[in-house]
């Protein structure tokens, strides 16, 4: 018995990848499982390429030669993330998964509320969350908690703080996120 499944375009999460070196090759291999649309900066193009994936958008700001067949290239003159995030949105994509160092909850404000950005860097998954943010885990699993603006008011339910922004279950059960002046908070967990 066989499953088929059908894709509708722009439904799956993009991958964006900035960097390469970020991500092992069994996290890339789950992230492109579904065939997402790739999408990479002129530099990335022979990694990739030595590695035998194919690439679907290549932003540029050389002319480059397009071997790949059905290969987008696309001109730019902003940072490759800035630019990428655009123009998924611009093309009606819902949901994007980032590979990348960039953290910071600022870079991202602008775009949270027109697509589900997700960021893997070095084993974590980040993801941005809004108040009221509950999830189920297990006693001594750790979180990362980012913040762009001061964090006196986040109240964290079911944590023990660590450090700045490690915090450790105190107990298997929910952990609730509640905070009040800013929208969103970058929580980030070790993919296993």
């Amino acid at each position: 018995m066989s499953s088929h499944h059908i894709v509708r375009e722009n439904q799956e999460p993009a991958l964006l990848i900035e960097d390469l070196f970020l991500i092992d090759e069994e996290d890339l291999g789950q992230l492109l499982e579904w065939s997402p649309t790739i999408v990479i900066e002129e530099r990335t193009m022979d990694l990739l390429d030595a590695r035998g994936y194919k690439f679907d958008i290549v932003f540029t700001k050389n002319a480059i030669d397009a071997s790949q067949e059905n290969l987008k290239v696309i001109s730019y003159d902003v940072a490759f993330l800035k630019a990428a995030i655009e123009y998924l949105i611009a093309h009606q994509y819902k949901a994007v998964n980032i590979v990348s160092d960039q953290l910071d909850l600022g870079y991202y404000r602008a775009y949270l509320e027109q697509i589900n950005i997700v960021l893997f860097s070095n084993g974590f998954r980040y993801y941005f969350v809004t108040t009221g943010f509950t999830k189920w885990k297990a006693e001594g699993e750790r979180i990362l908690i980012v913040s762009a603006d001061k964090d006196e008011d986040n109240k964290y339910t079911g944590l023990i703080k660590i450090n700045d922004k490690e915090y450790e279950m105190e107990k298997d059960g929910l952990f609730i996120l509640e905070f009040s002046q800013v929208k969103y908070i970058l929580i980030g967990e070790k993919i296993t």
